[in-house]
């Protein structure tokens, strides 16, 4: 979808440039989350715990409020991610309060 409209130019309308513009911000924080986290998480930095926890947590908190509780998006698949992004941090806590390994 996104990828067709763009080959035709830039969007012309309000909707399609919204659309465009929440692309692009999935993919660049999901790009620096996944970066995060290989490079990072891996080595239980407590700056990239931070980074993850507090980027994905407020992306996933506006998720909610302006898409799932609206009822744009269905409850189950809309509180997937934010079930994930939860456990992962839950684990990630546990991980750095045992011994981390660098800054």
């Amino acid at each position: 979808m996104v990828i067709g409209d763009l080959a035709d130019g830039a969007p012309d309308t309000e909707l399609a440039a919204e659309s465009l513009l929440f692309f692009i911000c999935v993919t660049v924080l999901g790009t620096q989350a996944i970066f995060v986290a290989v490079v990072m998480n891996r080595a239980n930095s407590r700056l990239g715990y931070w980074l993850n926890g507090v980027v994905l947590g407020v992306v996933d908190v506006a998720f909610l409020v302006l898409l799932v509780v609206p009822g744009h998006v269905d409850l189950i698949g809309g509180t997937a991610g934010p079930v994930i992004w939860l456990l992962a941090t839950v684990c990630a806590t546990m991980a750095i309060r045992r011994e981390p390994v660098s800054t």
